[in-house]
Parts: structure tokens; sequence; C-alpha cells
């Protein structure tokens, strides 16, 4: 009973981020379909005049070739903001499952009742991913809405899925997080320390696009495995979802880990 209560009040606490980021970027996603008709003739003369920009800005924006296509506005002016938008979602809510109750001196009461230290960590991140799928099944409710808007109901199973495909970015981002909470143990080093190495990630990513020196390192950040929009065109790419959940089940490993060494504060 305690171990599936403690499962169940980390959904509880995290209900009003799975609400607020889950309308949040569905809300956006109605607007980028409102926009889509009023724009759509003007996007490829937007295209042709985005070719003589540095290529260090347009690597911000992803492949511009297609952004008159429904495919391709999405990609640029959906998919490329929201994964890291729910990065900061995901680094607030996994520095706050083990280090949030230590900060609110609640773990160790927590820890009094007959439960191991993994099962917190498995728990409450189990909790995590529950609320995570919450978020995106709020966005694919809202792209599809978005898709019919918008007159472009082909490819809805592609827009599905490229919709859950936001989830293992934001797992592993919240794995890395609540890996340097456990690890390094005040919240705000951890989330400090856990938004440069995501947003970092991102900007890594994007401009190893395009700086040469750069190029080589792409492969060590974590957006380098996001597909992005591009799964709407190409389909899944299941060989990075698979490095994004094995570098989440690292993360959780090292949670554990750490876990069990570790004093508590009181």
């Amino acid at each position: 009973m305690l171990l599936r209560s403690l499962f169940l009040k980390t959904l509880r606490d995290l209900r009003g981020q799975i609400w607020g980021w889950g309308l949040g970027a569905g809300s956006l996603a109605l607007m980028v379909a409102a926009l889509y008709p009023s724009f759509k003739d003007q996007m490829g003369l937007y295209a042709q005049m985005m070719k003589g920009y540095p290529a260090a800005l347009t690597a911000f924006f992803g492949d511009i070739s297609n952004i008159a296509e429904w495919s391709g506005w999405l990609n640029i002016e959906f998919f490329s903001w929201v994964p890291p938008m729910l990065a900061i979602f995901a680094v607030v809510a996994g520095t706050g499952l083990i280090a949030g109750e230590e900060d609110k001196g609640t773990l160790d009461l927590l820890l009094s009742h007959p439960i191991r230290r993994w099962r917190v960590v498995v728990e409450k991140f189990a909790g995590f991913v529950v609320a995570t799928l919450f978020i995106c099944l709020l966005i694919a409710l809202c792209l599809l809405l978005s898709a019919v808007i918008a007159g472009e109901a082909k490819g809805l199973a592609r827009l599905l899925v490229a919709s859950f495909d936001i989830a293992p970015i934001t797992l592993a981002s919240g794995g890395l997080a609540l890996m340097a909470s456990v690890v390094f143990r005040q919240r705000r080093l951890a989330t400090s320390l856990s938004v440069i190495v995501v947003i970092g990630s991102w900007f890594l990513d994007s401009l190893g696009k395009v700086v040469i020196v750069l190029k080589p390192y792409r492969p060590l950040a974590l957006f380098h495995y996001y597909n992005g929009g591009s799964v709407l065109t190409r389909g899944e790419n299941w060989g990075n979802v698979g490095v994004l959940l094995g570098l989440t089940g690292i993360f959780i490993l090292v949670s554990l880990l750490a876990f069990q060494r570790r004093d508590i504060a009181v």
C-alpha cells in the first residue's frame, strides 16, 4: 500500500505541471495551426530569404526547405521549440523527486517506513514517467485537433508518433536531473548543473550542424538523438529512441547506487 501510495502521491504532486505544460504546449500547437493557412503561401518566399541568413543562425530552426508544407511548418514552429521547453519541466520535476523531499524535511520520515531506498527512487521516477506520458497525450490531442483545423488530416498516425517522440528526450533530461540531485544533494546546484547540460546539449547539437570544430562532439549531446519533426517525413528513428531510453536507464541506475550510500539531511 505504501509503495502504491508513493507512486500515486508523485502523480498528485505533478498534476499541476501535467495540465500546465500539456495544455501550454497544446495551445502553442493550436496557435501554430491557426496561423498556417495565413502564412502558407508566403513560406516559399520566406524559405528563400532564410537561405541568405548565416548558417549558424538557421541551424537553430532546422530544415526550412519544406516550411511551406504542413510537416515542415510544424517542425520549425512547434517541434523545434517544445522539447527544450519541456526539458525545463523535466529538470525541475527530476530534481524534486528526491531532493524536494529532503528540502522539505520529509525524506527521513518517508524512509522510516518499511520501504527500501531503491523503491523510493523507482516509484517516484515511475510517477514522473507517467506524468510525462500524460503531457505527451495532451500535446497529441491538441496536435491532432490542430491538423483538422489546418485542413491537414493526412498523416495523423505519424503526427501521433511525433507527439510521443518528445517523451524519450524528456525522460532522459529528468533522469539526468534526478541523478544530479542524488549525487550533489543540493537541489539548487543539481538544477543549475542539469539546466546547463540539457540546454547546452541543445546548443551543441544545433551549432554542431554548421560549426566544423563542434561537429565531432554532437553525439555527446542529448538532443542529437531527438528526432523532432523529422518523424513526420521520414518516420521514427528507433535507434535514437533506444539511445535516449538507454541513457535514462543509466541515469536511474547511478541514482539508485548513489542513493543507497548517501546520508539523509534532516
